[in-house]
């Protein structure tokens, strides 16, 4: 005899289901018309909920681009946990910059999410901020291989700090932008500068 209960999809399986749908009823209208465009009444819409319910799972759109960060989050600190271990050489700096391009091309959507919410949400400008803390705290090898070599350690919390930020920025335009030949350069360059800065104390007085 097939129980009563057969089929019935419980409370936190449907509260699951409608959280994946209004966040991707949110990617894709931050993909058709871009995130200041969206409303929150829009991405329930898309989703087939009323407001009240968007609500019942988040605040604003914004937590729906900060999920998506943290989702990415652990996939960006593995790249930068790897780097610890490349040769200071300009081939393989560069192909583990190819390689972290990857992985913003994987997230590429989100990344363009963030990128223009960042310009009106405070909260996620924060958090992405908070996020280089994240990517220095994963390289205490490079933070102390600086170190030894004379430099300062909030120095060298910084110029790791700069290398994100700069590769952020590279790959925002290069990769979110659709600039391949850009992008190719721009990686030759980042990774011939990585030599330098990865094993330099040299700083401008």
């Amino acid at each position: 005899m097939v129980s009563g209960n057969a089929g019935r999809v419980s409370h936190e399986e449907r509260k699951r289901r409608t959280r994946e749908a209004l966040t991707y009823a949110a990617r894709g209208l931050f993909i058709a018309q871009g995130y200041g465009a969206t409303t929150t009444d829009a991405i329930a819409k898309a989703a087939g909920v009323s407001r009240a319910t968007f609500y019942l799972h988040f605040r604003s759109k914004a937590e729906i681009v900060l999920e998506q960060m943290r989702k990415a989050e652990p996939d960006i600190l593995s790249d930068y946990r790897a780097l610890a271990t490349v040769p200071l050489e300009q081939g393989a700096l560069k192909d583990w910059l190819l390689g972290h391009a990857e992985t913003w091309r994987r997230y590429r959507i989100e990344f363009s999410a963030i990128a223009q919410a960042m310009a009106a949400e405070s909260s996620v400008a924060d958090e992405w901020f908070e996020s280089y803390g994240h990517i220095v705290a994963e390289l205490p090898e490079l933070v102390a291989r600086l170190v030894e070599s004379g430099l300062e350690p909030r120095r060298a919390n910084a110029r790791l700090t700069a290398l994100a930020m700069t590769i952020d920025r590279a790959f925002y335009f290069g990769i979110i932008g659709e600039r391949p030949e850009f992008l190719a350069t721009i990686i030759e360059e980042i990774a011939a500068t990585m030599v330098f800065g990865l094993g330099s104390p040299l700083t401008i007085q």
